[in-house]
Order: structure tokens, then sequence, then C-alpha cells
């Protein structure tokens, strides 16, 4: 029979405490170390494009992780759910990031202000011919200063939604006060539909538009199954690795960590079925302006076994790696699984990005750029510096603050959750 646990915390530690002061500094000497490699032997490699491409990558990366977070919290809301409380201020504090990524967006934004057009062939003057009434028709949309100003939109909006249930939940550790738990269930309703057509045309214009011609309208559900996969295994690793560190050992337990496995375990189904349904329906209807996409990722050689590689390793081992019930309740194997779904995550951007280095506009290859470009000296200290800067971030949002939220109306019943 399972015992009642009272709803206050127990836990010795359920913050940062000093680590955090340890953590900062040493994520931002990663950073410094893993982007300043990848600047310096990519711009030795093939210049400033090469490095742009391995550095919005890897803010995609982080982008979708923080947004998969947002969408967690606000669905926590929505949903008036209680289970999740104890990991619910993980998933706040990854959320808050997305306001210091406004900033380590601007390697990208500041080019495409000045007209580079290294990275958005859209960009250059003259990029549209009259051969092309296609291009023609998004001529519009596809404008430095409209780029610009949507992006400050998006930010804005993600950083006000963030800091709405960071800071509300916050004031409730020190009153108590239930309204406020009233207010956020509350905003959670129109702030979803808000999000969801903020990450909409945010995916078009990060990583779709780096090729004008192409379009799908299941492209922005494929950046959200794997962005909000993303958000999940963050949270739970970071969770594991608080409670390994000796903090919030009480507040989250083996059942809280069976959710979050289930969550894992149906949106990477979910992302593989988003994946299918969009290349079968741009294969069946063989329109060139749409076939061309996959055509390089399947008809170069090296692509074609990068693409199979994905559908591998992003699909097929963890769905098969996490179906059963006893691995997804055993901590040390979400350790490593958490992991894992992050590196294949961040892969999974890699192969949305990186094919157009070597390709332009129509899919015609670049001399000396096409192939499979991953590169050791440059995409892998870009990732590690890029992770380094990340882990510091939240470790200067989190702070001394609690971990856990300590006065949440709904903390006695997440602490007493059981997975039946």
């Amino acid at each position: 029979m399972h015992n009642t646990r009272p709803a206050r915390i127990t836990s010795p530690l359920i913050s940062l405490s000093h680590g955090y002061v340890k953590l900062v500094p040493l994520g931002l000497l990663v950073a410094a170390i893993g982007i300043g490699m990848a600047f310096f032997f990519g711009t030795a490699a093939g210049g400033f494009r090469r490095f742009s491409f391995a550095y919005l990558t890897n803010f995609s990366f982080l982008l979708s992780i923080s947004l998969g977070c947002l969408f967690f919290v606000i669905i926590q809301h929505l949903t008036k759910a209680a289970w999740g409380v104890t990991v619910r201020r993980i998933a706040e504090i990854f959320a808050m990031c997305t306001l210091p990524l406004a900033l380590l967006f601007l390697p990208i934004l500041v080019p495409v202000i000045l007209g580079s057009s290294e990275l958005y062939p859209w960009n250059a003057a003259g990029w549209v011919g009259e051969e092309s009434p296609l291009l023609q028709v998004k001529l519009g949309y596809l404008q430095s200063h409209w780029f610009t100003l949507r992006w400050i939109a998006y930010f804005i909006i993600w950083g006000f939604f963030a800091w709405n249930f960071f800071g509300k939940s916050l004031k409730q550790d020190q009153t108590g006060d239930v309204k406020l738990t009233l207010k956020m269930q509350a905003s959670s309703t129109w702030m979803m539909i808000i999000f969801a057509a903020t990450l909409v045309f945010a995916s078009f214009d990060l990583e779709m538009s780096l090729s004008p011609l192409w379009f799908s309208t299941m492209f922005p559900v494929y950046f959200f199954a794997g962005g909000v996969l993303g958000g999940l295994a963050a949270t739970t690793l970071t969770a594991l690795l608080l409670q390994r560190s000796g903090r919030v050992t009480d507040e989250i337990t083996v059942d809280q960590y069976h959710d979050l496995a289930k969550l894992m375990f149906g949106f990477t189904f979910f992302w593989g079925y988003i994946a299918f349904s969009q290349f079968l329906l741009i294969w069946y209807a063989n329109i060139p302006e749409e076939t061309f996409w996959y055509r390089i990722r399947f008809w170069d050689p090296a692509w074609a076994k990068a693409s199979w590689a994905l559908l591998i390793f992003h699909l097929i081992i963890p769905f098969l790696g996490m179906m059963a019930r006893t691995v997804r309740r055993n901590k040390t194997y979400l350790l490593f699984a958490t992991i894992y779904l992050l590196c294949i995550h961040w892969y999974d951007h890699f192969w949305i990005v990186m094919p157009h280095y070597g390709y332009g506009i129509e899919g015609e290859a670049i001399e000396g750029t096409s192939g499979f470009p991953f590169s050791w000296m440059i995409d892998f200290p870009c990732a590690i510096g890029m992770v380094g800067l990340y882990v510091a971030l939240f470790a200067l949002i989190a702070g001394d603050r609690a971990l856990v939220p300590k006065q949440d109306p709904r903390l006695g019943e997440s602490l007493n959750h059981v997975n039946p």
C-alpha cells in the first residue's frame, strides 16, 4: 500500500546553491574554447560561411530544446497536470533560456541585416529571377527587414511567456498564493495558440528558408516534434544529474521519470510519423520544387547513408529501446538514453541544415562543398561550446533559486503520484 506523503519539501538541498558559481565560468570557458576552435577551423576551411552553418545547426538545436520546454510548461498548466509539478521548474529554467538565446541569434541576424547571403540565399540582391514565378510569390515575405522584425517579435513573445510562468512560480514560492496558479492556467489557453503560431513561422524562417524554393506545411510539426523530444530529454537528464549531486533527491520520483520516459517514447514515434508523412506526400506528388529537397539527401551517396542513419538512430533504436516499462523506470538507463536522444536530436538539425552548405537553391551542387561535410574540428567543438554556453545560462538563471515549486497547490498530489 502506498503511504501518503505530506505536501512539503523534504530534500536537504533543492537548489544549485553555490554550485552555479562554479558552473557558470566553467560553461563559459568551454564555450570560448569550443566556439573559438570552430570559428578558427571553419573560416580556414570554408570562410565565414562554413562556420555560419555550424553555428546555425547548434543554435537551432538549443532553441528547439528551450521551445520544447516552454511547450511542456504551457501544457502542464493548460491540462492542470499535477504529476509534473516537481520537474516543471527545471523546464521553466530551460524555457527562460530563450531570452539570452536572443543575443546568441545575433551572429545569424546581423549578417542578414548587413546583406550577407551566405546562409540565406534569398538575402542576395536580385536573387529572384523572372524565370522563377514561385520565388516571386515569396519575395514579399523573404526580406531582411521583415525577417528581423519577425525574430524580434518571436523572442519578445517567447521571453514574455517564459517569464510569465517562471516569475509567477517564483513568487508563489514566497507567498503560497493559489491565485497565481489560476492566473497561469488562464493565460496558458491563449498562450498555447500564440506559441503554436510563432513556432510555425520561426521554423520557416530559421531552417526552411535555407532553401527558399522548397515548401512543406508539415515542416513546422516536424520541428515541433523534435523540439519537444529534445526538451523532455534535457529536463530528464538535468533532473537525473541534480539527484546524483544530492539535490531534489526526494521530490522527483521514479514515477515522474516513468512519465517523462513515456512522453519521450511517444514523441519519438510522433517524430517518425511526421517525418514519414512529409516524405510520403512529397514523393507521391512528385513536384520538382518539393522533391529536390529529398533528392539531395537520398541521391548524394554520402547524404543517403546519413539519411538512413537518421531513420535507424532517431526512430528505430529509441522506439525499441524505450518500449519496455522496466527500462523506463531505470534511472541509470534513462541517463544514457537522454544523452543519446539529445545527440541524435542534434544530428537531426545537422541533417536539416548542412546539405544547404553544399547545394544551391534548386539542389544544384556547389563545387568543392557538396557531400557530407561533418568535421571533427568544426562541428564537434562548436556543439560542445554551444552546449557549454547553454549550461552556463541554465546555471545563471537557476542561481540559488529552488529547483522545485515549493508552494504549488498541487505539490502534494505530485509527491504522491504513482504510475499504474
